[in-house]
């Protein structure tokens, strides 16, 4: 050995056990908590436990050992040992206690009169010093060589002693016992008060506590060295019984060495916010993509099959409640036999035909993209739905007028969800997004990019549910036919070849080409029906007012011949015969009732046809008619009801005061108009000095929030008509009251006086600046021109004006 270690390792070995733990309390008391704190705790009252000062306090009698792996460590969350203590052993602190004497003095070699005084946990080290009453017939180095000799021969006994197995270690120094957030480590750093031991030195005293990987001397001038041991257990055990050791007069402290990466994903994350946010967004989409796509799938099936929904909706539940209903005489639909003969008897002829050709294109082989296009209230919905896919099993229904019509970017998202069956959405998380791009953009200059816009949602979501329509459609797809020898490939697109009624079917409802707000969903929508159609997966119904959106259709479709089924309003016979069916017809009102045939008397025979000429051939107002008539109305005061109503729409939406007074200037124009003739002539309001600055856009405007409709002619406007036949008999109703004509009349007139003031007052702007020029010559045809202009709306203001008085005068003679 070399000399100089060999001085030193002698003055500390040699010394006899009990005269070294006596100098190492004596050490504690002036280096954890002095003297002095101790007397002021005592005088004061108050505790100085271990627990709460920190250090163990024990007589000249006593020993002090340290019992390593008792409690599960905080060092890793897959140790085999803290599950192990956790689960399968009694942490309680009498159970602890027991284990200890077990240990220490077992029945096969024990010590006699040994006690346990006390017992402090160490649970975050996974320890318990234990503070023993020596015996009088042993010495403390005697008693402490049999407690390690037993515990390492007890806890070796056990199956599981790879696991379980136990040490024994006795105090050299003075433990801190401390509660700081200070994880065990296998890197423990050594601190001296004084003169630093050799590295000779630190390895004779901290191997017997476990394998050393490496140690690191103190540097020049330094007095720490940092050692690295193997395991967690000999950094713990040597932690906890070497600390407070006194060598060469000087004491030793020990520590864990805190991971040079403790903070390694935050630091990262705060000096690489353009790398490190990215990155998390990404791992979370990917784990969102492969948790909730699955469940998104799947819910979108049950929108379209409502396999295992409990609603209206399910084929079981549907046959269910109608056999409850009907009892006996709706065995058929419990089968699902449908009786077709009292659907047909609601519709006319014209329809009947109609929708067995819209049968007939869906059991086509391919490419079933149909357009059924009639003006609003035409019964679109009612011949599709009701009349067509009353009886098929996998229908997805979508309405336009719920995604364009919505108010923020998250509302659409959730309408959109709604419609399509996409679930769970979770539309806060754009928004968080958002704040992160600009926090980040704050931060370094540059967005992340990590937001989505709503179309790119949208997108996503039709994505996922052409690839739920894909599973729908080939849900009893099998790529061999037969077995063995005799076994035939199926191709995924011979099977939906040979299987149009596999095939769900797409509705979309009130698709347009433009919208006010989110009209991006027509294109979106447009361009996945298209894809659907390609794929050969769907059949596809667009339901539209106009033919406008055949042009956005074509772009996504192109060199594609479009099925297109035109309803128009019912004749009168057949609107009459559709009347009188339905009268005649049974229907569910609601769960519990039904209405009762209509009793057609002559007389009620007569008010109906009396009613149904200017009710017209309107789908919606037919079936709203002989609702109120199967409520008990009679077909006069159900159409007195009707007309009223539509009345009160008029003015409303046309003529209040809230609205715009040039279109509503131009609105009772056309009422007039249209009061008096069914078919007005474009020609005949193009001169007009209310349309005459823009025709096409005002009536454009009114139709689109109908009030009129106008027919074209090659793309030239050509007729204007009433939005629907019973608007022509609420333009009469209007002018024929009086009261009510003289109020919208005469507000017609001051709108249309105010018009004129103000182009007058125009026009006397540009004389202004033209009578500042000395030679009126040279502006002569332009003087002459805006005099005539004043002129002439002079006397439409003054003939206004005129008309005012008489009709204010009419109104106080009555």
């Amino acid at each position: 050995m070399i000399p100089a270690l060999r001085r030193p390792l002698r003055s500390v070995w040699e010394v006899p056990c009990r005269s070294l733990l006596s100098l190492s309390r004596i050490r504690s008391s002036t280096r954890f908590v002095s003297t002095e704190i101790q007397q002021k705790d005592e005088q004061a009252g108050e505790s100085i436990t271990a627990t709460d000062t920190g250090v163990i306090h024990k007589t000249e009698e006593e020993t002090l050992v340290y019992f390593d792996n008792v409690y599960p460590r905080a060092t890793s969350l897959w140790s085999p040992t803290q599950w192990y203590n956790i689960l399968l052993t009694n942490q309680s602190r009498d159970a602890v206690r027991s284990k200890i004497m077990e240990y220490a003095s077992p029945k096969s070699n024990p010590i006699h009169g040994l006690e346990l005084r006390s017992s402090i946990p160490v649970k975050r080290d996974g320890g318990v010093f234990a503070t023993f009453l020596v015996p009088p017939r042993y010495s403390i180095a005697e008693v402490n060589s049999m407690i390690q000799k037993n515990t390492a021969e007890e806890s070796s006994m056990s199956f599981l002693s790879f696991i379980t197995k136990a040490a024994a270690f006795p105090v050299k120094g003075t433990p801190w016992i401390e509660d700081l957030r200070r994880l065990p480590s296998t890197v423990i750093k050594i601190k001296f008060e004084g003169q630093p031991l050799s590295e000779e030195e630190i390895y004779s005293l901290f191997r017997r506590y476990g394998t050393i990987v490496d140690i690191f001397p103190p540097k020049k001038g330094e007095n720490i060295a940092t050692l690295r041991y193997r395991s967690f257990r000999g950094a713990i055990c040597a932690k906890n019984c070497v600390t407070g050791m006194e060598v060469h007069n000087h004491v030793i402290h020990v520590q864990y060495e805190r991971p040079a990466n403790e903070h390694m994903f935050r630091d990262f994350f705060l000096n690489h916010t353009r790398i490190a946010v990215p990155l998390i967004i990404a791992l979370l989409s990917i784990a969102a993509v492969l948790v909730f796509d699955p469940i998104r799938e799947f819910s979108i099936e049950q929108k379209i099959t409502h396999q295992f929904s409990l609603s209206r909706d399910n084929y079981f539940v549907k046959s269910f409640f109608k056999f409850t209903s009907y009892t006996v005489s709706s065995f058929k639909s419990l089968l699902g036999t449908e009786n077709v003969q009292t659907n047909q008897k609601q519709l006319w002829e014209e329809r009947i035909e109609k929708v067995s050709d819209l049968r007939m294109w869906l059991e086509e082989n391919n490419n079933t993209f149909v357009i059924v296009r009639g003006p609003r209230g035409s019964g679109k919905h009612d011949l599709v739905v009701q009349h067509t896919l009353h009886d098929r099993p996998n229908v997805l229904y979508i309405d336009c007028d719920k995604l364009t019509k919505s108010r923020t970017d998250s509302k659409f998202l959730m309408n959109a969800a709604a419609e399509i069956g996409y679930f769970p959405i979770f539309p806060w998380i754009n928004s968080l997004t958002n704040v992160i791009d600009l926090a980040v953009q704050g931060l370094t200059g540059q967005k992340t990019g990590l937001s989505e816009s709503k179309e790119t949602q949208f997108r996503n979501m039709l994505t996922t549910a052409l690839m739920s329509i894909r599973q729908v459609a080939l849900k009893g797809y099998h790529p061999m036919i037969g077995s063995g020898d005799d076994a035939i490939s199926v191709k995924e697109e011979d099977y939906l070849q040979q299987h149009p009624e596999r095939k769900p079917v797409i509705v979309i409802d009130r698709f347009s080409d433009k919208a006010e707000m989110n009209s991006f969903a027509f294109e979106e929508l447009s361009d996945w029906a298209a894809m659907l159609v390609q794929m050969n997966i769907a059949h596809v119904i667009f339901l539209t007012e106009t033919v406008a959106p055949n042009q956005l259709l074509s772009e996504s479709l192109p060199n594609q011949v479009f099925k297109t089924l035109a309803l128009s309003d019912a004749s009168k016979k057949s609107a009459r015969s559709y009347v009188l069916a339905s009268l005649e017809h049974t229907d569910l009102v609601d769960d519990e009732k039904q209405s009762q045939p209509v009793d057609l008397s002559e007389e009620t025979m007569h008010e109906i046809d009396t009613s149904l000429e200017p009710l017209g051939g309107r789908m919606l107002d037919l079936q709203a008619f002989v609702r109120r008539v199967k409520s008990g109305e009679n077909p006069k005061e159900a159409l007195d009801k009707m007309v009223e109503q539509a009345l009160e729409q008029i003015t409303q939406i046309f003529l209040a005061e809230n609205v715009d007074q040039i279109r509503s200037a131009q609105a009772w124009e056309l009422i007039e108009m249209l009061s008096k003739q069914p078919v007005v002539p474009f020609k005949s309001i193009v001169f007009r000095p209310l349309f005459k600055s823009a025709p096409e856009a005002g009536l454009l405007e009114l139709e689109k929030n109908g009030l009129i409709t106008v027919s074209r002619d090659r793309g030239v406007l050509k007729d204007i008509r009433p939005a629907k036949p019973l608007y022509r008999a609420a333009f009469e109703y209007l002018l024929k009251s009086n009261e009510i004509a003289t109020v919208l009349e005469t507000g017609y007139l001051l709108k249309v006086i105010n018009f004129e003031t103000k182009r007058i007052q125009k026009w006397e702007e540009e004389l202004r600046s033209l009578g500042k020029v000395t030679d009126t010559k040279l502006f002569k045809s332009r003087l002459t021109y805006l005099a005539n202009k004043i002129d002439a709306s002079s006397d439409s203001i003054n003939s206004c004006e005129e008309k005012i008085k008489q009709l204010s005068k009419a109104a106080e003679s009555k």
